[in-house]
């Protein structure tokens, strides 16, 4: 009787010593290590080979890899920050490092200087709430996101490309790359696009052009129009000589919103966002011309133009761009926001050293319907 009593405290004992054990093994999640990265470039490559099937499973693997890294991160500060010495510090982090230090939490004061040495302390107003706020967000990744869009879109699934877009924006503050945020939005603009959602399209182009700090200039875009109705001889390139603007991934939502703007007959934005367009391509160009060439320096369109037919890279960048017809739009925009010397300065030397075809006649057609009237004659839609 004894005995099976003693086996009995035997059996009890390890019960308690089991449970316990699985208890404490599930309060201590394992480190699940930094797989998702690796994942993602795996799942990037396979889309490059156009391995859509494999591509796509894998992202949303990544996914689950990413939540359950976030999961373990969020465990590990949670209870390094929980106990009172810490607590009582206050929210600075430099000070809650310091405790974290003395009390040995060596993996918990790692997770927050890799975080602090890659987004600075500033980024975080030097905050713990914070930081373990931002960590927590991790969660979602942007640019798994993003590959998955791009997937659904070539599929044709339009919808869940589009779902899939709108989150990866959401969380673009996440993005290594924080610029890549632009190209998220001209893919959401491509389906509104393709969706016939001009209003939507409109909203999304406006957001890219943001980027640029300078659409909502009203000194710049006053300047503008100042300038393109002067009647000053050769006043073309003294425009081009007096403006610059350095932002050349927003150059494709200028030409598309002064698309949106001239359909809508809201003519001063159609023409505003054409020369933004305009002047951005002439800056780029400008740009390169000057580090290929160390005596170049712009003195007049004509010789920029002859420039440029040097180049055949060049050449057909402004083909791809719409380089050229967003020159002859400063004509056709132009006459409709009542501007008279420029927008013909302008079609004349097109018409004069323009290397596309197609641009150089619609700039000849123009110029000589010019002659033939002996003056400008605004033409309203």
């Amino acid at each position: 009787m004894s005995y099976f009593k003693l086996n009995k405290a035997k059996i009890f004992f390890c019960i308690v010593f089991l449970s316990a054990a699985f208890s404490v093994f599930a309060q201590h999640p394992q480190n699940p290590g930094n797989e998702s990265w690796k994942m993602f470039q795996k799942a990037q490559a396979l889309f490059d080979q156009k391995n859509y099937g494999k591509s796509i499973k894998l992202a949303n693997d990544c996914l689950a890899q990413r939540k359950k890294e976030v999961e373990y991160i969020d465990y590990v500060l949670a209870n390094a920050l929980k106990p009172y010495p810490v607590r009582k510090v206050g929210d600075d982090i430099n000070e809650v490092l310091t405790v974290l230090r003395e009390r040995d939490e060596y993996e918990s004061v790692e997770i927050i200087e890799t975080y602090i040495n890659e987004k600075g302390e500033d980024y975080f107003d030097s905050s713990i709430s914070k930081l373990t706020e931002y960590l927590h967000k991790r969660q979602d990744y942007p640019e798994v996101y993003f590959l998955i869009a791009k997937i659904y879109r070539l599929e044709g699934e339009f919808d869940m490309a589009y779902t899939y877009l709108e989150k990866a924006h959401a969380s673009s503050f996440l993005l290594e790359i924080p610029a890549q945020d632009i190209d998220i939005l001209y893919e959401m603009a491509a389906i509104a696009k393709n969706k016939n959602d001009v209003p939507r399209q409109e909203k999304l182009l406006e957001l890219i052009a943001v980027n640029d700090g300078r659409y909502s200039d009203t000194n710049l875009k006053n300047a503008l129009l100042r300038t393109s109705r002067s009647t000053k001889e050769d006043n073309s390139s003294r425009f081009f000589e007096l403006y610059r603007i350095d932002a050349i991934r927003t150059v494709n939502a200028y030409y598309s919103l002064s698309k949106i703007y001239d359909n809508a007959k809201e003519r001063e934005k159609a023409y505003l966002a054409n020369l933004y367009a305009v002047l951005i391509s002439f800056t780029h160009i400008n740009s390169i011309l000057e580090e290929r060439e160390s005596d170049y320096h712009y003195k007049n369109l004509t010789e920029f133009f002859d420039e440029i037919k040097k180049y055949p890279d060049i050449v057909e960048w402004c083909g791809k761009n719409h380089f050229w017809e967003g020159f002859y739009n400063i004509y056709t925009l132009g006459v409709k926001n009542k501007c008279t010397r420029f927008p013909v300065d302008v079609v004349n030397v097109l018409a004069k050293s323009c290397p596309e075809v197609y641009w150089k006649n619609a700039a000849i057609e123009a110029a000589s319907k010019i002659r033939e009237e002996k003056q400008v004659t605004i033409t309203v839609d």
